[in-house]
């Protein structure tokens, strides 16, 4: 995996750090934001391997990528809307 980049879209920071997590000890490149208008930024200047994006957030992001031919093979992944302790 040391080459994987993901761009993970996540509104709540404890959860954004535990995710990312194994995947940077891993090896991975990862780019944590909080919000889409962030990851759209990312997404018009770079091309992940993956996307995780919480299930919330999701439909603004999903919409964004079926609009660009480039971008619409990148796999999504989403992270389910769990609740969990600060």
């Amino acid at each position: 995996m040391g080459t994987e980049s993901i761009l993970l879209v996540e509104d709540r920071l404890h959860v954004r750090e535990a995710v990312a997590r194994p995947y940077v000890e891993a090896g991975a490149r990862v780019q944590a934001l909080a919000t889409c208008a962030e990851a759209i930024d990312f997404l018009t200047l770079y091309r992940p391997d993956w996307i995780l994006v919480r299930e919330e957030q999701a439909n603004e992001l999903l919409f964004w990528l079926r609009g660009h031919q480039d971008r619409v093979d990148v796999p999504v992944v989403l992270l389910p809307d769990l609740p969990l302790a600060a």
